[in-house]
C-alpha cells in the first residue's frame, strides 16, 4: 500500500465521500486578518477574557462589582440576602439540591432572574438561605 492510498481510503477500506468538508488552503492573495488589524468594535464580544479588558477597558461581571436579584450580596465567607455577616452557613440536603436545581433551569428558561437567583441559593445553602436565615458558599 503506498502513500497515496492512505490518503484517499478511511482506515475500514471504504472511498472517502465526495461531500464531506475539505480543510481550505487560502491562497497568499487571501491574508488572515490579525488581532491588531481589528478595531476594537469588530472583536469578539467575551466580558471575561484578558484581552478583552486590554482592549475596551471593561471589567467582566462578578458577585462583588455587578447588582444581584434578590438583594443578595457577597460576605466574608459566602452570600447571603441583605449582605449580612453573622448569620450561620447553610448546609443544602439533597432534596434541597434537587429543588434548587429545579429553580435554576426553570428560572434560565424563563428569563426569571429572582427565581434563578433563589434557585442558586437553595442549591448551595438550603432553604434557609433562601428566606435570609442562613449564608451560602460562594458558587
Amino acid at each position: 500500500m503506498d502513500s497515496s492510498e492512505t490518503n484517499t481510503k478511511p482506515a475500514n477500506g471504504t472511498t472517502q465521500d465526495p461531500l464531506s468538508p475539505q480543510h481550505q488552503v487560502h491562497s497568499p492573495d487571501e491574508p488572515l486578518i490579525a488581532r491588531e488589524d481589528l478595531q476594537p468594535s469588530e472583536l469578539p464580544r467575551s466580558g471575561g477574557s484578558r484581552f478583552h479588558e486590554e482592549v475596551t477597558g471593561e471589567q467582566g461581571k462578578n458577585a462583588f462589582n455587578s447588582e444581584r436579584p434578590l438583594d443578595v450580596k457577597p460576605t466574608q465567607a459566602g452570600v447571603a440576602r441583605g449582605g449580612q455577616e453573622d448569620l450561620p452557613m447553610g448546609k443544602a440536603s439533597f432534596l434541597d439540591k434537587v429543588i434548587g436545581k429545579a429553580e435554576k433551569v426553570i428560572g434560565k428558561a424563563t428569563h426569571n432572574d429572582d427565581m434563578h437567583e433563589a434557585g442558586e441559593l437553595r442549591e448551595a445553602g438550603g432553604k434557609k438561605a433562601v428566606i435570609g436565615e442562613a449564608r451560602a458558599p460562594h458558587d
